[in-house]
């Protein structure tokens, strides 16, 4: 009989943190934690959740608890009330619901055990998550119209400043709004002023510029950005458009949109300017007047930015998943300019030094990464039993066993020190100094308990996710060229691989050094 425990975080207990009404998972845990001991359950894994998402999809380790369940892994799961398991849709709560429901597996919680095997247990279950969901979206529903009604009071309400301002608590009034930072409202004045009156070129005549050599000439300055290494035309993009920067507030500009694509939601936020879209006099300060900010919407009017095409068709089979090792950022696929020019992959961050490769070459080593890895996986599949019988395994085990061990020879001791309180054997002094040493010791051990399990799960996982990887391997390398589209290929390559970390130091072609000269780093999808 194997039993986890699954925590969540709240939004509810991030606010609740924020008051000083302590640490939400920690208590959670010890609560759960002695509901177990009184049912003389050992708990064998936590999982631990720190977002906070209205969907399975947002949720990583709710979907590994789920696939855990599904394969039978456990008997029971300790949680502090069926709500933290799903404030989903009526697709996620039936998921759920089913997934405990087929694997017949339990549902502890302080105030009750469910059985979802049990007729009326599972209606009781089903009628939780139902009225879960209800308060969910009235919570949400209160917040939103909360943010509206301080938006329109001209109180700032994101969690973060733009680029020029600090977020200040309002003296005596709910809210926050903002204060200036004047180093950096210079540096927005002098975007403003180059972009809407012109930079002074070499013969000291003024012409325009737009966002790009803006950001070309901020760099080159050495004027550092507000959170990137340096500044990209997106960036003064966005300073240019922003109202905040006129003294006034907006918001629902960009909310957020939902669709159904092959069967999963799909989130986007769109940029939304209608009449919908709140923009009111807001409580701070402007850095630029509300003259100089509607002639930069003038002139942007007049001299759109070219769209750009991320959500064009996919035209490359590695999309999205060569990142660049310089800056963090994906790569991109540059065609070919003319028909004797090769196409490249490159990284499309300015004054990024990473080197770019013709496309083929890139691409070739990415498969041939994958045959690697394969041979690699097959020989220790040859060399190494499934269920790793390792001498660093087994002497986990063994740990893990002392340590569950220990857990019970201190749990009996806290149960001796009480008998010997209640016999006037230990004074309510000594009985304090004695339990509570007792219960730190308990709570080591605990912690230590859950970190080896957690890496013999893991390793477990591997093994196991090694082996499935195979087949999937195998396949992809011998249908991939004949798969019908770019798209087609970078679906097949992103079931296998997470992401792959492109470096080069030299070009290729220069100096006598070859074109393939590139270090790729494959990170295969097995955690």
């Amino acid at each position: 009989m194997a039993y986890c425990m699954y925590l969540r975080k709240s939004r509810m207990d991030m606010e609740a943190e924020a008051r000083g009404e302590g640490e939400t998972l920690a208590r959670h845990r010890r609560a759960l934690l002695d509901h177990a001991k009184r049912l003389s359950i050992s708990i064998d894994r936590i999982y631990e959740e720190i977002v906070s998402g209205d969907t399975i999809a947002a949720r990583p380790v709710m979907q590994e608890l789920l696939e855990d369940v599904q394969n039978n892994k456990w008997s029971g799961v300790f949680v502090m009330e069926i709500e933290r398991l799903a404030r989903g849709d009526t697709m996620d709560q039936g998921y759920v619901a089913q997934a405990f429901k087929w694997s017949n597996t339990l549902i502890i919680t302080p105030m009750k055990t469910y059985n979802p095997s049990n007729e009326f247990d599972e209606e009781y279950f089903e009628f939780g998550l139902f009225m879960s969901r209800r308060e969910y979206k009235t919570i949400n529903r209160r917040l939103q119209r909360g943010r509206e009604t301080s938006a329109r009071e001209g109180k700032f309400v994101g969690s973060i400043a733009p680029y020029g301002y600090e977020r200040i608590k309002i003296e005596c009034d709910k809210g926050y709004t903002l204060k200036i930072i004047p180093e950096h409202a210079r540096i927005v004045r002098l975007i403003f002023n180059w972009y809407t009156n012109g930079y002074e070129n070499e013969k000291g005549e003024l012409e325009r510029v737009g966002f790009q050599k803006i950001a070309h000439k901020l760099n080159e300055l050495g004027i550092p950005p507000h959170r990137k290494d340096y500044w990209m035309k997106e960036t003064i993009k966005d300073i240019i458009t922003n109202p905040t920067y006129a003294g006034k507030i907006r918001w629902g500009y960009r909310k957020t949109n939902k669709r159904m694509v092959d069967g999963k939601t799909v989130k986007s936020r769109p940029y939304n300017l209608n009449d919908d879209c709140i923009i009111v006099k807001g409580l701070h300060e402007g850095i630029v007047s509300e003259e100089t900010f509607d002639l930069a919407q003038k002139i942007l009017a007049e001299h759109p930015a070219p769209p750009v095409g991320y959500r064009s068709e996919v035209k490359s089979p590695l999309a999205s998943i060569i990142i660049c090792a310089k800056c963090g950022r994906r790569m991109v696929y540059r065609a070919a300019p003319s028909s004797n020019k090769k196409p490249y992959l490159v990284c499309h961050a300015r004054a990024c030094p990473n080197v770019s490769s013709p496309y083929a070459l890139v691409e070739q080593r990415v498969l041939n990464s994958l045959r690697d890895l394969l041979a690699d996986y097959e020989s220790e599949q040859r060399t190494k039993d499934a269920k790793d019988t390792s001498t660093a395994f087994e002497e986990k085990k063994l740990y893990l066993a002392k340590l569950q061990s220990d857990i019970g020879k201190l749990t009996k001791q806290l149960t001796k020190a009480q008998e010997l309180l209640e016999q006037d054997i230990y004074s309510v002094e000594e009985y304090k100094e004695r339990s509570q040493a007792i219960k730190e010791k308990i709570a080591d051990a605990t912690a230590k308990e859950a970190a080896v399990q957690s890496e013999i799960d893991l390793a477990k996982d591997l093994v196991y996710k090694k082996a499935t990887i195979i087949p999937k391997i195998k396949h992809l390398l011998q249908v991939y060229e004949t798969l019908p589209s770019a798209k087609a290929k970078n679906d097949a390559l992103k079931e296998l691989i997470d992401k792959a970390v492109y470096n080069k130091e030299v070009h290729g072609a220069y100096r006598g050094f070859s074109a393939d000269d590139f270090e790729l780093v494959l990170y295969p999808k097995l955690i």
